[in-house]
């Protein structure tokens, strides 16, 4: 009799094994960066900076420090029309020196040209600054995908999606927004304003800093306390 169950038992460890062995996080972000058409090259590589000085700020730190866990899954790509470019593989953030590390890759990716970051050659040709459209749909589609491959597991999932404009291929982000929903992730959307020439680079900077900043910190305000905080 015990034999009988012997083998079922087994297959079923073997088969959760890998998912509890997973460590867990605070919270998983997946942020994806806007590059259509109508980003400007300039203005890409200020988002790639803002997002990185955001990682290392005091305020997000202390943020990811009063979870549970005390430490987040983090991980980054760019979107046009169907191309998707990683900036920051799944990491874990849960020291200032993991976030420094984060940084380094978002402002060593910010002085490499999309094109060329892709294809792992130098390269100042970004062919969809003149063709490719602001594809919102794909984007969540693949912050999904990214999401289901994460090494790190966590009841909190949030896509970040940053662009400067509504979504112009296909049918809309409406259905994709909504499997992401079913399968328990939650879609956020930062809007990234265009500046004019004559405006101020180190103030839209700091705009695009403090953005970054609000949206990260508004996820994480919504974790639990780690548990000798609640004693």
């Amino acid at each position: 009799m015990i034999a009988r169950w012997l083998l079922p038992i087994v297959l079923l460890a073997f088969l959760v094994w890998p998912a509890s062995a997973r460590q867990a996080t605070d919270a998983n972000l997946i942020t994806a960066i806007d590059v259509s058409g109508s980003i400007r090259t300039g203005d890409e590589r200020l988002e790639f900076e803002g997002m990185a000085q955001a990682v290392v700020d005091p305020r997000f730190l202390q943020a990811v420090a009063r979870g549970r866990h005390g430490r987040i899954g983090f991980v980054a790509f760019t979107w046009a029309n169907g191309e998707f470019i990683p900036l920051v593989p799944w990491t874990l953030i849960g020291s200032q020196a993991e976030a420094r590390q984060v940084a380094d890759q978002l402002q060593t990716a910010a002085s490499i040209p999309r094109i060329g970051y892709a294809m792992g050659m130098p390269s100042r040709s970004r062919p969809w600054r003149s063709g490719h459209a602001t594809d919102i749909s794909s984007a969540i589609e693949r912050a999904v995908a990214v999401s289901a491959n994460a090494p790190f597991s966590s009841w909190h999932n949030v896509i970040n999606i940053c662009g400067n404009g509504i979504d112009n291929v296909g049918d809309g982000p409406a259905a994709a927004r909504d499997r992401a929903d079913a399968a328990g992730l939650i879609v956020n959307g930062l809007i990234l304003g265009n500046r004019d020439d004559a405006e101020d680079i180190a103030a839209y900077f700091q705009d695009i800093t403090s953005a970054m900043l609000a949206k990260f910190l508004f996820e994480l305000a919504a974790l639990p306390p780690a548990a000798s905080r609640l004693r």
